[in-house]
C-alpha cells in the first residue's frame, strides 16, 4: 500500500489526466441513457425566442427565418410563454438553439440528446476548474483529487448534469468564477479581474444569487483596506471590476438591454416570489412552494448528500466558524494580526465560508421560493465539497505519520468506491439518490421523479408490451406532462401512443408517479379507478419510481 502511495505521488499528473479521460468517456457513452425532463421543452422554446430577439438586431435574414420557423413549430399548449419568464438567462438556451439550426438537427430525439451532451460538457469543464481551484488552495494532489471526485461523484448533481440546463450550467460557471476569484486573491490583475467578472456575470444571468460572488469579493477587499490602509491603492481596479461585471451582465442578458437597472430589480423580485405556487410532498406532508418550512433546505441536503461528504463538511464548517471567531477576537490594531485571515489561503477559506453562510441564511429567511428538492441551489454543493476537502486537508496535516496518512486516504477512497457503485446502481436515475440514512419507508415521504425522466422508460415498456397495437391509450395519474416524453421515443413509434391524461375511461394503461400539484389527501384528481389493477412497479434501490395500472376487462 505504501509502494502504491509513492507511485501515485510520482505520477500525479498522469493519474489526473486518466481520471478526466475516464469521466469524459463515461459521459460520452451514457448521455443518451437519460430521459427528458419536464422543463427541457420550455428552455428550448425560450432559446429560440431569445435567439429570434437577438437576430432582430442583426442582418442575418436567412438565419432569422429558420429560427422563426423553429420557434413557431414548438407546439405544446402547456408551455409557458418565454416573455412571461424573462429572468432566465440565455447562456445555454440561446447557443443550443443556434447550434440546432446550424447543424440542421431536426428530430426531437436528436436535438434533446444534443442538449444533454452540451450540459455534460459544461459540467465536465466545471469539474476541471474545481480541481484547479482546490490545487490553487491546497497545493496537494491527494487532497485535490479527493475533492475533485467528491465533486463529480455527488450522485444527484451528476444525474442532473445530463438534462438540467439551468442549475447544472450555473454550478460550473460559479465554480469557474470562484477559481478566478482565487487568482485575484493571489494577484489582483486586470486580466484576472476580467475573467472573474465575465464568469460571475454569466452565472448571475442564470441565477440571480450569482450576485453574491462580486458582493462578497468587494466586502473582502474593504476588509483588507481596514486592516492594511495601503490596500486602498487598488480601489481603481475594484471600480474597473464592477464596471466590467456590469457590462458583461448586460451584454449576455438580452432582457436587460432595454432597461438594465429596472429589469434587473424586477428579475430579483420575480425569483424571490416565483409566480408558480404548487403543492409538494415533503417529509410526509403537502407544503406550498411559497411557504416552505425552515427545515426544507437542511433536510433535502442531509438526505441526498453522501454521508462521507456531510461528515467532513460538518467538521469543516465548525472548524472554520471557530477560526473566524478566534481571528475576530484577536484583531489588534497595532499588530500584524489585524485582519480576519493569516495569508491568502485563509482569505480564500473565509470567502467560501462567508458565501455559503450568507447565501444559506438568505435562502432560509428571505422566503425564497424553492421547489422540487434543492436543485435550484445545487451550486451550494461547491461550498459543501470545498469545506469537506478543507477538513480532509486539516486531518492530513495533523496526521504526522506517513503510514497513517496513507491509511486515511485509502479509507476515503474505499468509501468513495461504494458511493460510485451506488451511482451505477441508480443509473440513469442518479437524480433520485438518497444516502444510507434514508430507509425505504422514509423515501415514501418525498417526491421522487418530479422531473419525469422515467416517463420515457414507461412509454418504451408499454410499446414493447403492446407490440401489435397500432394505438395505445395512456392515462396519467400525475402532474407529469407525459406527452413531452414522446420526444425521446423513436419517431416511427410516437404515433402509437395516445395520451388521454385524466380521462381514465378512455385509457388502457395508467402511469402513476405520485407527483401532484394538489394535496392528494383531500383532492381526488389523480385517484385511480377500481377498474384498473397494478401490473408493474419500477423500483430502484428500494425507491418506488412509478407504478403501472392496466384496465381490467374481466
Amino acid at each position: 500500500m505504501l509502494l502504491l502511495a509513492n507511485f501515485i505521488n510520482r505520477n500525479s499528473n498522469k493519474i489526473l489526466l486518466l481520471l478526466l479521460f475516464l469521466f469524459f468517456v463515461v459521459g460520452l457513452l451514457s448521455y443518451k441513457d437519460y430521459g427528458i425532463s419536464v422543463d427541457e421543452k420550455f428552455h428550448r422554446y425560450s432559446g429560440f425566442f431569445w435567439l429570434n430577439y437577438v437576430l432582430s438586431f442583426l442582418p442575418f435574414e436567412n438565419l432569422s427565418g429558420q429560427v422563426l420557423d423553429k420557434f413557431n413549430n414548438i407546439g405544446d399548449f402547456t408551455l409557458p410563454q418565454p416573455e412571461n419568464y424573462p429572468g432566465y438567462g440565455i447562456v445555454f438556451d440561446l447557443p443550443a438553439a443556434l447550434f440546432e439550426v446550424i447543424f440542421k438537427i431536426n428530430d426531437s430525439q436528436n436535438y434533446f440528446y444534443f442538449r444533454h451532451l452540451l450540459i455534460f460538457l459544461i459540467f465536465f469543464t466545471g469539474s476541471v476548474f474545481f480541481y484547479k481551484l482546490l490545487n490553487n488552495r491546497f497545493s496537494n494532489f491527494n487532497v485535490s483529487i479527493i475533492g475533485f471526485i467528491f465533486y463529480i461523484a455527488s450522485p444527484r448533481i451528476y444525474g442532473h448534469s445530463f438534462f438540467n440546463n439551468v442549475d447544472l450550467t450555473f454550478l460550473p460557471l460559479v465554480t469557474i468564477a470562484l477559481y478566478f476569484c482565487f487568482k485575484n486573491f493571489d494577484k489582483l490583475t486586470y486580466n484576472n479581474l476580467i475573467l472573474f467578472s465575465l464568469f460571475a456575470a454569466l452565472a448571475t444571468s442564470i441565477r440571480i444569487v450569482g450576485i453574491f460572488l462580486p458582493i462578497s469579493f468587494i466586502l473582502i477587499y474593504f476588509s483588507s483596506v481596514l486592516a492594511k490602509r495601503n490596500k486602498i491603492k487598488h480601489i481603481w481596479k475594484i471600480i474597473f471590476f464592477l464596471l466590467v461585471y456590469f457590462i458583461f451582465l448586460v451584454a449576455f442578458w438580452p432582457y436587460l438591454w432595454e432597461s438594465p437597472i429596472k429589469n434587473f430589480i424586477q428579475t430579483f423580485e420575480f425569483f424571490s416570489k416565483f409566480p408558480l405556487n404548487i403543492k409538494m410532498f415533503f417529509n410526509g406532508s403537502y407544503v406550498s412552494s411559497n411557504f416552505l418550512p425552515y427545515s426544507y433546505i437542511p433536510i433535502w441536503i442531509g438526505l441526498t448528500t453522501p454521508l462521507l461528504y456531510l461528515f467532513f463538511f460538518v467538521l469543516g464548517f465548525f472548524y472554520l466558524l471557530k477560526r473566524f471567531f478566534l481571528r475576530f477576537l484577536n484583531i489588534k490594531e497595532r499588530s500584524k494580526y489585524n485582519d480576519l485571515w493569516r495569508g491568502n489561503n485563509e482569505k480564500k477559506d473565509l470567502y467560501i465560508f462567508f458565501n455559503f453562510f450568507a447565501i444559506t441564511l438568505y435562502l432560509i429567511f428571505a422566503d425564497k421560493v424553492l421547489y422540487t428538492g434543492w436543485r435550484q441551489i445545487y451550486f451550494l454543493n461547491i461550498f459543501i465539497i470545498y469545506i469537506s476537502t478543507f477538513m480532509i486537508y486539516v486531518f492530513l496535516i495533523n496526521l504526522k505519520s506517513f503510514k497513517k496518512k496513507v491509511f486515511f486516504n485509502w479509507g476515503i477512497f474505499i468509501i468513495l468506491f461504494s458511493i460510485i457503485l451506488d451511482m451505477v446502481n441508480y443509473h440513469p436515475y442518479q437524480n433520485i439518490y438518497f444516502n444510507k440514512l434514508v430507509s425505504d419507508n422514509y423515501k415514501k415521504k418525498f417526491e421522487i421523479d418530479y422531473w419525469g425522466l422515467s416517463g420515457v422508460k414507461f412509454l418504451k415498456n408499454i410499446l414493447e408490451l403492446e407490440k401489435n397495437e397500432k394505438l395505445i391509450n395512456v392515462g396519467v395519474a400525475s402532474w407529469l406532462p407525459l406527452e413531452r416524453s414522446l420526444d425521446l421515443i423513436d419517431i416511427e413509434e410516437r404515433t402509437r401512443i395516445n395520451i388521454v391524461g385524466q380521462n381514465y375511461n378512455d385509457a388502457k394503461y395508467i402511469l402513476d408517479t405520485n407527483i401532484s400539484e394538489v394535496d392528494k389527501n383531500i383532492n381526488n384528481k389523480y385517484n385511480i379507478p377500481e377498474t384498473f389493477i397494478k401490473i408493474d412497479e419500477f423500483i430502484i434501490n428500494g425507491t418506488s419510481v412509478f407504478k403501472v395500472y392496466k384496465k381490467n376487462i374481466n
